[in-house]
């Protein structure tokens, strides 16, 4: 099965992509600005437009070629494998051993022996899941633009390699952002819900998992004592330690947690990262001199702090991004709590602002 995106290399996709989202960015946010004080039609407008780039991003993502990220090509023969060696649909769970809902949809989709299809699947799934997120985050625009918060939340640099790599983790974070949501509202049976969707489709979501509980564990504890603690992981760090010196974490499962105990060769680059770190930390500050403090703020705070000190520990591993995914899906969300509180008469003009200058920061300049 052939579609228009099939057979793009990697470079024009990215550029593709960087040149949809600078569109929407620019036209969408021009026409909110227009509706700024017709309270109905820009919600409408706002989700109306909002939902158009959602279908742009499924049959963009649906269709790309096989060869288009490196986890793509990976489960390319992965997917094959109940054809080729299952006799029975239930046999396919024993066979491919993975996380269990990623095996559901490689069983619902492999009969028609076409991987578009999975992509296709895979893709829809991510996006409608990104999508009830930010509206439910945004109290379906009421509190502010879900297309704005969306626009920041693909604008990060990591969104693209979610969508067409590492598709797992992004199945299984478009799930643990609605348990974020729902931790910051306390309905913790739906928070724990979702988290238990997140995991059955990566297991490393105990560690975002592991984090809430830390942080409702010690929600009397002053933001000094994170912080303090974010300054010892970067040192700690920076000395060579990291959990690849605690063995029995590579025996909990999962690639992710095995490559702990990684001893090779690897084009990936392996050791402290000054240029992780430094991104991590300018948001910090920025949240931190900007941010209004209020409980939800705080929480967010708190659980990007220690993501981010989970991701500089793994820095002695290959692809330790995929660990600092769970902390840059967070800066999103904090701009926009951020601007909605400290410029509530102007935050579609200050969003717009923040938005074009995040998208000209990860796509343009930084990671080009």
């Amino acid at each position: 099965m052939r579609y228009i995106f099939e057979n793009l290399v990697v470079g024009d996709y990215g550029l593709i992509n960087k040149i949809v989202l600078g569109f929407y960015i620019l036209f969408s946010t021009f026409i909110l600005k227009l509706l700024i004080g017709q309270k109905e039609r820009f919600r409408r407008n706002d989700r109306n437009i909002l939902i158009t780039y959602i279908l742009f991003l499924m049959f963009f993502v649906g269709t790309r070629g096989h060869k288009i990220g490196v986890d793509t090509s990976n489960y390319y023969s992965y997917f094959w494998i109940p054809a080729t060696q299952v006799e029975s649909f239930f046999g396919i769970f024993w066979r491919l051993n993975t996380d269990f809902l990623f095996e559901v949809l490689i069983a619902l989709t492999s009969w028609t022996n076409e991987y578009t299809f999975f992509l296709l699947a895979e893709a829809i799934l991510i996006n409608i899941v990104f999508y009830v997120f930010v509206r439910k985050f945004t109290n379906y625009g009421k509190d502010g633009s879900s297309l704005i918060l969306f626009l920041t939340l693909a604008s990060s640099f990591s969104f693209l390699n979610l969508e067409i790599n590492i598709m797992r983790n992004a199945l299984a974070i478009s799930f643990i952002l609605i348990a974020i949501h729902y931790a910051l509202e306390d309905e913790i049976k739906k928070c724990l819900l979702f988290f238990l969707v997140a995991y059955m489709f990566h297991r490393t979501t105990v560690i975002p998992f592991a984090l809430i509980l830390a942080i409702l564990a010690t929600k009397n504890m002053h933001i000094k004592y994170y912080l303090m603690f974010y300054v010892l992981a970067i040192g700690a760090s920076a000395a060579g330690f990291g959990f690849h010196r605690i063995s029995f974490l590579a025996e909990i499962g999962g690639e992710d947690l095995q490559s702990l105990s990684f001893d090779g060769e690897t084009n990936y680059r392996i050791g402290f990262r000054p240029d992780f770190v430094g991104y991590n930390t300018f948001f910090l500050a920025l949240f931190m001199k900007f941010s209004s403090k209020n409980p939800r703020d705080l929480f967010l705070i708190k659980y990007y702090i220690l993501s981010s000190a989970i991701f500089f520990f793994n820095f002695y591993i290959p692809f330790s991004d995929r660990f600092g995914v769970y902390s840059w899906v967070i800066i999103p969300l904090l701009l926009y709590n951020t601007i909605n509180e400290s410029f509530p008469d102007r935050k579609v003009y200050i969003s717009t602002l923040v938005l074009i200058s995040f998208f000209m920061m990860n796509k343009i300049i930084l990671f080009p």
